[in-house]
């Protein structure tokens, strides 16, 4: 019957959902259409959950092949590396003529494979193919014993509804929440902070001239070793040379803004300076040439999303991750290549920059063993970084 095959599909998801630790992908109350995730291993688990029936084999089959053009689209919201569909469908009858051959495991050729199994629900055979599925997906949803009336499972399927579309709309509200925790108001500051600087150096005898930066605060080591440790500080606010000034600042826009949204003001001005220094200690300890910039401080807020892409795997990859890592990669490939760059700045303020998020951690969130961990781990790497340059320029 039509409502049984309703209660039997929303009552099966609802139980991955609770049991199984299931997400909710996708819903469609109109078309009877559900779609979960959960990912273990490395493994995208997706389960495709429709109430709709065939009456031949080949109208089956293009409905599976659309189903696998539709995850190949969707390949981004997806977490795992490799993708097993596990497609369900809920209804009456089968199809007329012989479609047995759908049920075994299907895999689209390309670079990543997708694969997929079909798994086929009717009033027939609704217990031997549900566990069928519970068993392929390692499932520790119980059977249910006994069917409510029917009265009765017409009420519970709208509140399955309504408990699924209450958890789509809260899980949507958070990741919304996760990008506008806070207000780009630092970004700013520090922006025209840099800006200020780099006029202040034009007007005292140039931004390219090296004894004016090193009288206005410029990383130089000889100054350091005797005791001006507050250079490391200083000399993230100085550029040498107005390109060198405009790429930093539109780095710093652009990742700034992102930074701060997702970590509020007091995080990121802690990540901010924490890199920094990494970066300045870094720079100090390989690098006897006379450096300035914010670099160490940019890599570090690019160290910072990647650990927010460690707490929010999904979202990150659903939105920034991908493109994130294919500049940061960029990045440090130019470096290497161009012998001018401080690549122990952009190092060294990536990993530290790392290293402070996990300090900070991410707001609403807290692994207090970690971030102890990673104060001691920053303390003894700056510490480090310290005692080995003036190792070697003493």
């Amino acid at each position: 019957m039509y409502i049984t095959e309703q209660y039997n599909m929303y009552r099966l998801a609802y139980d991955l959902i609770t049991t199984d630790k299931y997400e909710i992908l996708h819903m469609n109350p109109q078309t009877d259409e559900l779609w979960l995730e959960k990912y273990e291993r490395n493994v995208s688990k997706v389960i495709r959950f429709i109430h709709k029936g065939f009456d031949w084999k080949n109208h089956l089959k293009t409905d599976i092949a659309s189903v696998f053009q539709r995850v190949k689209a969707m390949k981004r919201f997806f977490v795992g590396r490799n993708i097993e569909i596990y497609n369900v469908y809920i209804t009456s009858h089968e199809p007329v003529d012989d479609w047995q051959l759908l049920k075994k495991p299907m895999q689209l050729k390309e670079k990543k494979p997708l694969k997929m199994k079909v798994f086929y629900l009717t009033e027939d055979n609704f217990i031997k193919e549900k566990t069928r599925l519970l068993n392929q997906i390692n499932s520790q949803a119980q059977n249910e014993p006994e069917l409510p009336s029917l009265n009765d499972q017409e009420k519970e399927v709208s509140l399955y509804k309504i408990k699924m579309s209450n958890l789509l709309h809260e899980k949507k509200k958070q990741y919304e929440n996760v990008f506008t925790f806070g207000k780009p108001r630092f970004t700013y500051i520090f922006i025209a902070l840099n800006i200020f600087m780099f006029l202040m150096l034009e007007l005292n005898g140039g931004s390219l001239n090296i004894e004016t930066l090193i009288q206005s605060g410029a990383k130089y080591n000889p100054a350091i070793v005797e005791g001006e440790w507050w250079r490391i500080v200083s000399s993230m606010f100085l550029h040498i040379g107005a390109l060198h000034l405009f790429m930093n600042m539109l780095a710093l826009y652009y990742l700034g803004t992102v930074v701060e949204r997702i970590f509020g003001t007091a995080r990121f001005v802690i990540i901010y300076f924490l890199a920094g220094i990494g970066g300045g200690l870094t720079s100090f300890a390989f690098n006897v040439h006379v450096a300035a910039g914010a670099s160490g401080a940019l890599f570090g807020l690019f160290g910072a999303l990647l650990f927010f892409g460690i707490i929010y795997k999904r979202l990150f990859f659903q939105t920034m991750g991908k493109n994130l890592i294919f500049i940061l990669a960029i990045n440090l490939v130019f470096g290497f290549l161009v012998p001018q760059i401080d690549m122990g700045a952009h190092v060294g303020g990536l990993i530290m920059g790392f290293i402070a998020a996990s300090i900070t951690y991410v707001p609403n969130k807290k692994n207090i063993f970690v971030q102890i961990v990673s104060v001691v781990l920053y303390s003894l790497i700056a510490i480090y970084l310290a005692l080995y340059g003036l190792h070697v320029h003493i």
